[in-house]
């Protein structure tokens, strides 16, 4: 008999990472707070599993199985799943009559995946901020959303709650916002608003993640304050000194 090679996605395991923050980088992935366990079967539960594994489709890292006493199952337990273990799995089984294949899937929420620093915006730990981008007027401003999670997020971008609108001087790449020469109308918060949805145990989630890069743009004038600041400062200081000479020279003149 010919080996037979069968695909069938209608068996599709999924899986949901509990997540309680949304920073996440290359260095300190952010983890899942329980173990995941995927699983997979041949259709016909009658047939055996010799062999079985699970290829990530992102990076085709594949991890062994392990099967059931009646090895009419085979498993993968992530005992801490980080996000970046989130998204497709191919689970390869090798059986008497033939390889079957069935894809898996771990879904994650959107989160921030980036070395850039972020804090949480009154307390919740989905809505983060910036440290924001201070530049000079006409200065070319790049603002990018870091996120990451499975599905994809579908990003969307405002400006001070409004939807961004483009202009000669505001465009996007991609889903990166690019200020080719601010001006002061253009300083402001930015924000990435990422969503994504996914069905998981018969419930449908979506998933929601913001986050806010403040621009603000520089006075050409600016420099005038701290200058105004200092020369204020030292004619206090000379009339302070004008007044105390004038007053030791009454208080000399009235002893005499």
């Amino acid at each position: 008999m010919k080996n037979l090679i069968l695909i069938t996605l209608a068996l599709a395991q999924k899986n949901a990472l509990t997540l309680i923050a949304a920073r996440s980088s290359e260095l300190h992935p952010l983890h899942a707070t329980d173990p995941i366990t995927i699983w997979c079967s041949p259709d016909n539960p009658q047939v055996v599993i010799n062999k079985a594994s699970f290829t990530r489709k992102s990076d085709n890292k594949t991890f062994e199985a392990t099967l059931s006493p009646t090895k009419k199952n085979a498993t993968y337990t992530f005992g801490s799943p980080s996000v970046k273990d989130a998204g497709e799995y191919k689970c390869e089984m090798e059986t008497p009559h033939g390889k079957v294949a069935h894809s898996v899937f771990i879904y994650s929420r959107p989160v921030v995946h980036s070395h850039e620093h972020f804090t949480e915006h009154e307390g919740h730990e989905f809505h983060l901020e910036s440290t924001g981008n201070t530049v000079e007027k006409e200065e070319q401003v790049t603002l990018t959303c870091p996120v990451f999670g499975y599905p994809k997020p579908v990003l969307k971008w405002t400006k001070d709650g409004a939807p961004l609108a483009l202009s000669n001087s505001i465009r996007m790449e991609g889903t990166t916002v690019i200020l080719s020469s601010p001006d002061y109308a253009d300083a402001g918060i930015y924000s990435c608003e990422a969503v994504n949805e996914y069905t998981f145990n018969g419930k449908t989630s979506k998933m929601l993640l913001v986050v806010d890069k403040m621009v603000s743009v520089k006075s050409e004038f600016q420099w005038i304050y701290p200058l105004a600041v200092i020369l204020i400062t030292l004619l206090l200081l000379v009339l302070i000194i004008v007044f105390c000479e004038w007053r030791n020279k009454k208080n000399s003149a009235s002893s005499k």
